[in-house]
């Protein structure tokens, strides 16, 4: 009986001793099998970009590494925009990603067709899968930004019709907000693709700005000259909740165009020309080639042989 008890013992004691060697093997065997190491960066480190160059712009680097005794065995790539989640596909890696590999890829070679607006953060992530089943991910993020800087002109002055010593009665956003002259020698003959805005003093519309189609304004007091165009662009306006103030502060300080970008020009508030304007008065503006902007102006004339000054900002 003594015999027994004591064989019984021992085996149980072998029992345990083999248990506890299983379980040491088994965690040297996971500590072993660590899992590979994936990294994501922009090339750039940039963390936005804009909706004009978020799909010319932006590269990513990946690189993926696996541990001693194991190779890639898989990958693939998560695409969230917003809060909406395109779930990719574990690709088996080819014979060159096995033992590692750098990547290098555009992002417009993974959203195409996808639409981005301000706001939305867009996240790409990557996983890749081992020879025995580990995983790694790494994830890159951007927040896109409104492509809404503004160009800003200096303080420009056109003359009214009957002054002789401003020959400028003609203003365009092309080219630097270029000036034009009037005549059949002038410089606005030719370049009416580009006139945007016609300056006149009328008897009953004081200053004002028409659109080069305007034909109540614009178009009767310069009628012989516009007549000479081949083009009589239809500029709209409408009145402008923005203050002076506010004005100076884009010119000024934030220089985007968030605080006018969503005017509507469809409603009947819009008009083809604009009349008996103050000084510090804003308007709105969206030209024929629907670039939009706001004008202030910061001189008025007294009569129809003075001039008028402003200053526009608008889409870049």
């Amino acid at each position: 009986m003594k015999k027994t008890i004591q064989s019984v013992i021992m085996a149980a004691l072998a029992i345990s001793l083999l248990a506890t060697s299983c379980k040491k093997d088994e965690e040297t065997k996971t500590a072993d099998s660590a899992p590979p190491t994936i990294s994501f960066k922009d090339s750039l480190g940039a963390t936005t970009y804009d909706t004009a160059n978020f799909f010319v712009s932006p590269i990513i680097i990946g690189k993926a590494t696996p541990t001693a005794g194991t190779t890639i065995d898989s990958i693939k790539i998560d695409v969230k925009i917003g809060g909406t989640t395109t779930p990719g596909v574990f690709e088996v890696a080819d014979s060159a990603e096995k033992n590692g590999f750098v990547t290098v890829f555009g992002l417009k070679d993974v959203l195409k067709g996808a639409i981005l607006v301000n706001g939305t953060t867009v996240s790409f992530t990557a996983t890749v899968k081992d020879s025995k089943g580990k995983t790694a991910s790494a994830t890159i993020s951007y927040t896109i930004v409104k492509d809404n800087g503004v160009v800003i002109s200096k303080e420009i002055e056109l003359g009214a019709q009957s002054n002789a010593n401003i020959p400028y009665k003609f203003l365009g956003l092309a080219n630097n907000f270029e000036t034009y002259t009037a005549g059949s020698n002038g410089t606005a003959k030719n370049n009416s693709g580009n006139i945007d805005f016609v300056y006149y003093y009328g008897q009953n519309d004081k200053n004002a700005f028409g659109a080069p189609s305007n034909a109540d304004g614009a178009k009767v007091i310069w009628a012989t000259e516009i007549n000479m165009w081949a083009k009589q662009n239809a500029t709209k306006f409408r009145i402008s909740t923005l203050t002076s103030t506010d004005f100076d502060n884009i010119k000024n300080g934030t220089k985007v165009e968030d605080a006018f970008v969503n005017i509507d020009f469809t409603g009947s508030e819009t008009r083809d020309k604009i009349t008996d304007v103050s000084v510090g008065q804003v308007y709105a503006f969206q030209t024929a080639r629907g670039v939009k902007g706001i004008i202030k102006f910061t001189a008025i004339a007294a009569d129809n042989t003075g001039s008028t000054k402003v200053v526009i900002i608008c889409q870049n």
